[in-house]
C-alpha cells in the first residue's frame, strides 16, 4: 500500500529568553504545570542526550496518551521527536522543536510535524488537521506562558500533607484508586460517579462537601499508576479562587508502613483573590491551611478504614 506524507511548519516570535523557552518544552514533568490539557507527563527513559516520554492529554472529552523518543540540544536549540506508537493509520509521527535566540529576552520558535499515513490521502487530511490544531495551541501556550512567567508562578499555591499507614501497599493504594467507594471512605466525598477512560485512566465526578457546608461538584481526570502513585488534574467545578488545580497522591513503602502523600498545585485568580481583600500570598496561606487539612484527613481515614476493617 503507498505510504502518504506531510509535513508543516509553525512559528511564533517569544518575548523570553532562550533558555527559559527550551526548557518549558524539554522538562515535560513540569508540562501540568503550564499547560491546562495535560494531565500527567514524565520521562521512562534517559541517557545522555535522549529520553522517552509518556503523556496524558485532556483532547476534548478524550483523554489521549502517547510515548515518544526525543533528541535534545540545548547548544543546538533542538528538541526533535517521534511517536513510538502512532496509532490508527498512521505510519509515523515526527517532528522537531528549533529555538533560536534573537537577543537575550528575544526568542524565535519553530515546531516541524512530519506525518505517514499507510491508507491514502482522507487519513493523512484528518491526522494533519487535528496535530496542526494541537501544535497551533501549544505554540500558543508556549508563548504565553514564558512571556508571563514570573506572573504565573507568583499566582502557584503548592502544599503536601504526609503520614505514614500501617498496613499494606496494595491496600493503601487501593484505598484511593477505587474511587468509585469514596463516599464509603472519605468524609468529605457524598456522591461519586466513575468511568474508566483507558488502562489505569479514570473520569470521576463527584460531590463534596465544603468547610461552609455547601455541596459541590467536582470532575477528574485520574491517572493511576499501580503502586507508585495517582496523579489527577480537576477539569470541572474548579474552586472559586483557581483557574487551575492539580495533584497527587505517592506510596512509598518503608519498615513502618506505607508513607502516603497527598499533594496539590492550585493557579489563583488574581480577580477572584482581590475580591476577597486578600493579597495572593493571603490566599496561598488560605488554600495550604484548608485544603491541605483536608487531604491529611483523606490520609488518616485510610488508616481508620484499616483498622475498622
Amino acid at each position: 500500500m503507498p505510504i502518504a506524507q506531510t509535513d508543516f511548519t509553525l512559528t511564533a516570535k517569544v518575548e523570553a529568553p532562550m533558555d527559559r523557552v527550551f526548557d518549558l518544552v524539554a522538562d515535560v514533568t513540569q508540562s501540568p504545570r503550564f499547560f491546562p490539557n495535560v494531565i500527567y507527563a514524565d520521562r521512562v527513559d534517559e541517557n545522555a542526550g535522549d529520553d522517552v516520554v509518556r503523556r496524558w492529554v485532556l483532547a476534548g472529552e478524550q483523554v489521549r496518551s502517547w510515548r515518544s523518543r526525543r533528541r535534545l540540544d540545548r547548544a543546538a536549540g533542538l528538541i526533535a521527536f517521534e511517536h513510538l506508537e502512532p496509532g490508527g493509520a498512521l505510519r509515523a509521527l515526527g517532528g522537531q522543536w528549533t529555538f533560536k535566540a534573537e537577543s537575550t529576552h528575544d526568542t524565535v520558535v519553530e515546531l516541524c510535524h512530519t506525518i505517514e499515513a499507510a491508507d491514502g490521502t482522507d487519513a493523512l487530511t484528518r491526522a494533519a488537521e487535528s496535530t496542526k490544531v494541537g501544535a497551533e495551541n501549544q505554540l500558543a501556550r508556549l508563548k504565553e506562558v514564558a512571556e508571563q512567567y514570573d506572573t504565573l508562578v507568583g499566582l502557584e499555591a503548592s502544599y503536601e500533607a504526609s503520614l505514614v499507614i500501617k498496613g499494606s501497599l496494595a491496600d493503601v493504594y487501593g484505598y484511593f484508586e477505587e474511587s468509585e467507594r469514596w463516599p464509603e471512605r472519605i468524609p468529605h466525598c457524598l456522591a461519586v460517579v466513575r468511568t474508566d477512560a483507558g488502562p489505569d485512566v479514570q473520569v470521576v465526578e463527584m460531590d463534596v462537601r465544603v468547610p461552609s457546608g455547601a455541596v459541590h461538584t467536582t470532575k477528574q481526570v485520574r491517572v493511576c499508576l499501580p503502586g507508585d502513585r495517582i496523579v489527577w488534574r480537576q477539569v470541572g467545578g474548579l474552586p472559586p479562587l483557581d483557574q487551575g488545580l492539580f495533584g497527587y497522591t505517592s506510596f512509598t513503602e518503608t519498615p513502618e508502613g506505607v508513607l502516603a502523600r497527598a499533594g496539590q498545585t492550585e493557579l489563583l485568580k488574581p480577580l477572584a483573590v482581590a475580591k476577597r481583600g486578600w493579597h495572593v500570598d493571603q490566599a496561598r496561606e488560605h488554600v495550604a491551611e484548608v485544603r491541605g487539612a483536608r487531604n491529611l484527613d483523606a490520609l488518616r481515614s485510610v488508616q481508620e478504614y484499616l483498622d475498622r476493617r
